[in-house]
């Protein structure tokens, strides 16, 4: 554990994570071989370029005097991502499965930026950060649930 990061580091770590998961996106793209789940990762990957897109635009000056995060989790990345493999033999559900498991390890982290933040802008941001997540979870697990 680090004691300090800038918070503006900490939110470029978190659009690079986020990148990860475009990557993501576009191999399950590809080596999804049935067609109704191909539709739906390109469209969950839409909608994560288009959110990518505002996240790495957010000025952390916007939101009050630049912090330090004190205590702030030093996530490898290999903490973060799930090391399972994914194969175009790999089933759909277990696609989807691996990509909520993704979703989920990022809102974790968010929320734990947001327990250490002092201003409340700052909070705020955060906290939209992982009612995104929320959002993107739920609408993935709804899009599997009509699916499978």
């Amino acid at each position: 554990m680090i004691a300090y990061k800038e918070l503006q580091d900490v939110l470029k770590i978190t659009v690079g994570w986020e990148k990860k998961l475009n990557d993501l996106y576009d191999v399950a793209e590809i080596g999804l071989r049935n067609k109704e789940s191909r539709k739906i990762i390109a469209f969950l990957k839409e909608k994560q370029i288009r959110n990518l897109e505002i996240l790495k635009n957010i000025n952390i000056n916007d939101y009050g005097r630049t912090e330090w995060v004190r205590y702030a989790s030093d996530y490898r990345e290999e903490d973060l991502i799930p090391s399972r493999n994914i194969t175009k033999d790999s089933p759909p559900e277990e696609i989807f499965s691996h990509i909520v498991e993704y979703e989920e390890k990022l809102k974790e982290f968010y929320s734990s930026i947001v327990s250490l933040l002092v201003t409340e802008e700052q909070k705020e941001l955060f906290s939209s950060l992982v009612t995104f997540k929320e959002s993107q979870i739920s609408e993935i697990k709804n899009l599997m649930a009509r699916q499978y």
